[in-house]
């Protein structure tokens, strides 16, 4: 019997289910969704004004969590969306709001980026590594996979738009980038006639 694959969506509205829950109410084993090579970046700019730099493997990801003084926290979810990306990994993108007791609640956006984990018969073998503590529920007929948390992303609304007075900015008569991948000498001179034209429009002459 083959069993049926679950959808991007399946998986990542589940790992989004066990991951806030585990996040409200047991943060310190918040870093079981994660594995010795995952990745974890929260926030834009730390105490010092400078980017966030991220923190690898489960010990410095379990250090990093328990600095943010996640306890006593709660989540609201508004919107989830996944999509299934190489290797059979899941990118989830979560949009919400979460409050603390020293704050008033902060909207966040959220991307993880879920790798399957291979079993010994290479097969990948939805349970979480956080599994002992949550219940998985799928469908019936679907098959069993299991994911980590490979890359995390945590970002604050507001820290996203402070970020964006400081963006790079190109000027409008930078010159377009050159086309690599040319494969006959018409469509260069096809290309570099498209350039002269936006580069050098024609002057319109009024009615």
């Amino acid at each position: 019997m083959v069993m049926e694959k679950p959808s991007p969506q399946l998986v990542g509205r589940e790992f989004v289910r066990q991951y806030y829950t585990l996040l409200n109410k047991a943060p310190d084993f918040l870093h079981r969704f994660y594995s010795r090579n995952s990745s974890y970046v929260h926030g834009g700019l730390d105490s010092s004004g400078k980017p966030e730099e991220a923190v690898y493997g489960q010990a410095e990801i379990h250090r990093k969590v328990m600095s943010l003084q996640f306890s006593e926290c709660s989540t609201s979810i508004r919107q989830v969306d996944a999509q299934e990306t190489l290797s059979d990994g899941i990118v989830v993108q979560v949009i919400g709001e979460l409050t603390t007791q020293k704050r008033e609640p902060r909207r966040f956006t959220q991307t993880f980026v879920l790798a399957p984990e291979v079993g010994a018969e290479g097969n990948v073998a939805v349970c979480f590594p956080v599994s002992m503590i949550l219940t998985v529920s799928l469908p019936q007929g679907s098959a069993v996979n299991k994911f980590y948390v490979l890359n995390d992303i945590f970002r604050y609304d507001e820290e996203l738009l402070m970020d964006s007075e400081a963006e790079l900015t190109v000027p409008l008569n930078s010159p377009l980038p050159t086309c690599i991948c040319v494969e006959s000498e018409e469509e260069e001179e096809e290309q570099e006639t498209v350039e002269d034209q936006i580069l050098s429009p024609e002057p319109t002459s009024s009615g």
